[in-house]
């Protein structure tokens, strides 16, 4: 596994999907009080999967939230109508 020191560290609390024919865009973002709209948050990565790679990634994530839940407890599902309420 890499060391910290050997790439970035980003924080993000929110991210923009959206796919074109081979690729699935995510922008992940960080959504603070100056910033009203999702869309003026500012993007601080982009990474793009080919959807093979996105649907792995997709059930990986999911196999992981499933084990911190039964460590943690059950994570909340954001508030309606907030930026993080995802559809």
């Amino acid at each position: 596994m890499a060391r910290d020191e050997e790439f970035p560290v980003v924080y993000s609390n929110l991210a923009k999907i959206t796919h074109v024919a081979l690729e699935v865009l995510m922008d992940f973002k960080r959504l603070a009080p100056e910033h009203r709209e999702v869309d003026t948050a500012p993007t601080l990565v982009r990474i793009v999967m080919h959807p093979v790679v996105a649907k792995a990634f997709r059930d990986a994530l999911s196999q992981n939230i499933q084990r911190y839940e039964q460590q943690h407890g059950e994570i909340p599902a954001p508030p309606k109508g907030s930026p993080t309420d995802v559809h």
